[in-house]
């Protein structure tokens, strides 16, 4: 089983690597083509569609893959209650953005199309839920890519005939009609046993899920909304939305890794506290250091991405790379936590954390305080969250290793902060050089062994495999010299 989820793992993250070269080549081009003011609005809009999604996304639809997952005979029924629970939520979302938005001439006609997205997406993420129940990951990886490709080609073209900011996220909904028409083709071909009428006893579950996810999604993208509205500038928003966009980016590996090992977590293997301990292990090996390098280096990172144009995001940056550290182990706790139908712990700890950023920003609501914001928060989250997961699961941690740990992230911040190499090229060359060292040294401390090899490499040639496997042996005999 191992060997699959690792094998479903790498084309979840190949998806990812490619649908990202896209979303960020549309958020560049975007940047671009648009003037300071305009990539705000997109950046605000879109972030209004991401909080809102989240009711569809991750309430109904993450119940459903977990009860079709251990309940195949009921698929059709629990698929039947997911589109409908999910259409009502989506729709009442939309009135309140509507209620928010008639009065303003700038966000009027952006936000029409959030909501037409948003009820799309509703059914979309439906039919998400059962193929990923269903271990179709080629299908969902498929359908990423082509989601994160069509809105590029679409916005581009849009954006070029003078449309503006309109342009690009009319770019975002076509690619989600077109993703529910494929998505929609291989339900249809799933063979599923007849079952009649809803499942009732999902809507009290779904209410603690949708605090979960919600208060994820909210501490991810609610702090450039405020911002806005408490800025009243678009500019301002345009170099919080080029932050905000990397930093992104280790939470989407996270949100990645949780598609494919949620289906398995929630099957009622012996084995499955080990799969769930083995993903916050892989977070805190290989995601946290994504973001402590860009806390540490803000500017390599937006001058791998948008050159010199939204340098003066770079202290936004540094603040929301701590944030997406922390709220990615939230998220990955909490999706275990709620495969383990553990629901209510993790709906107060994000409550409560939703809170907190709500207090912070108020205070001020410049682009510094809402990034602080989603670090006071996601700190509160992730604190809540591990002490309560370590006390009640399968959570191997010792002093040793935490230590190791930090060794490992120490010297991955020397290196950023050591070299500094100007152009976009040598930025990348520049983050290449110091992953390298960091890997060398996770494999010499013993925190990377050959069981990890094993489960990371397992889909590779086996030839492979061994050359790695022999390496990381050889590295970890050097770090018990």
């Amino acid at each position: 089983m191992e060997k699959e989820i690792t094998k479903y793992s790498y084309i979840m993250i190949v998806a990812l690597i490619i649908s990202s070269l896209f979303n960020y080549l549309y958020q560049v081009v975007m940047g671009i083509l648009l003037p300071k003011h305009e990539f705000g609005i997109l950046g605000v809009a879109l972030s209004i569609f991401y909080i809102a999604a989240v009711l569809t996304q991750n309430t109904f639809s993450w119940s459903g893959t977990r009860r079709m997952a251990s309940s195949l005979h009921e698929a059709p029924k629990i698929l039947r209650t997911t589109i409908a629970g999910n259409f009502t939520l989506a729709f009442l979302a939309s009135l309140i953005i509507l209620y928010y938005s008639y009065r303003s001439e700038t966000y009027l006609i952006p936000n029409m199309l959030v909501v037409a997205a948003l009820l799309l997406s509703a059914l979309v993420n439906s039919y998400a839920s059962l193929l990923r129940a269903m271990k179709k990951f080629s299908q969902l990886a498929s359908a990423n890519v082509m989601s994160a490709f069509l809105k590029l080609f679409f916005a581009v073209i849009l954006v070029i005939l003078g449309t503006g900011a309109v342009g690009g996220i009319a770019g975002f909904l076509i690619s989600i009609a077109a993703v529910l028409v494929y998505l929609a083709y291989h339900a249809t071909r799933i063979e599923l046993p007849p079952s009649k009428g809803f499942v009732k006893d999902m809507i009290p579950e779904t209410f603690f899920v949708s605090i979960i996810f919600l208060g994820i999604t909210f501490i991810v993208n609610s702090s450039i909304v405020f911002m806005r509205w408490f800025s009243g500038s678009d500019v301002l928003a345009g170099d919080y939305n080029a932050a905000l966009t990397i930093a992104r980016g280790p939470f989407f590996i996270t949100a990645a890794l949780i598609t494919v090992l949620f289906p398995y977590i929630s099957s009622h293997s012996n084995r499955r506290e080990e799969y769930a301990f083995q993903s916050i292990k892989y977070i805190i090996l290989f995601v946290f250091p994504v973001c402590i390098s860009m806390a540490v280096d803000p500017a390599t990172w937006l001058n791998l991405f948008f050159a010199k144009k939204y340098m003066n995001g770079a202290e936004v940056l540094m603040l929301l790379s701590v944030g997406m550290g922390f709220v990615s182990l939230a998220f990955m706790i909490s999706s275990n936590l709620v495969a383990f139908e553990k629901l209510k712990v993790p709906a107060a700890c994000l409550f409560i954390a939703s809170i907190v950023q709500v207090a912070v920003v108020s205070l001020n609501g410049d682009p510094v305080t809402s990034a602080l914001s989603v670090v006071a928060s996601s700190t509160v989250a992730a604190v809540l969250l591990v002490v309560y997961y370590a006390r009640r699961f399968y959570f191997k941690a010792s002093l040793k290793h935490v230590l190791k740990i930090a060794v490992a992230y120490s010297a991955l911040s020397a290196v950023f902060l050591l070299i500094h190499l100007n152009g976009r090229l040598l930025s990348l060359v520049e983050i290449a050089i110091s992953f390298l060292i960091y890997f060398l040294l996770l494999s010499i401390l013993g925190l990377f062994d050959e069981k990890d090899v094993e489960v990371m490499f397992s889909p590779l040639p086996r030839q492979s495999v061994e050359i790695v496997r022999k390496v990381v042996m050889r590295l970890n005999s050097i770090g018990r010299l």
